[in-house]
Order: structure tokens, then sequence, then C-alpha cells
């Protein structure tokens, strides 16, 4: 058995597209136990809604 993690940060939701394809990717392998998992926000909103964030 392998065990993939796939850990990501997105502010805009496209790291994320790219994460998600990466775990379907690693789903495919017989065997295979993916995780996917999302590093906190540490930027205040404030700052997210300046910037054009979620």
């Amino acid at each position: 058995m392998v065990k993939v993690n796939v850990i990501f940060h997105s502010i805009h939701g496209h790291t994320y597209k790219m994460a998600e394809a990466i775990a379907e990717g690693a789903r495919e392998v017989e065997g295979a136990e993916v995780g996917i998992y999302q590093v906190p926000e540490t930027l205040p909103y404030e700052v997210l809604e300046k910037n054009g964030g979620n």
C-alpha cells in the first residue's frame, strides 16, 4: 500500500484545482490511500479582501 498526502495552500482556488487533479491521479493507483489537506490561511480577512482572495 502507498500513502499519498497532497498538501496545498490556495487563495483563489487555482492551486486547489491542481491539488484535486493530483489526488485524483494518485487514487487511480491500486491500493493507494490518498489524503488532501489545505493549509489554513494566516492572512487577516481584510488583507485577503483587498487582494481579491476568498
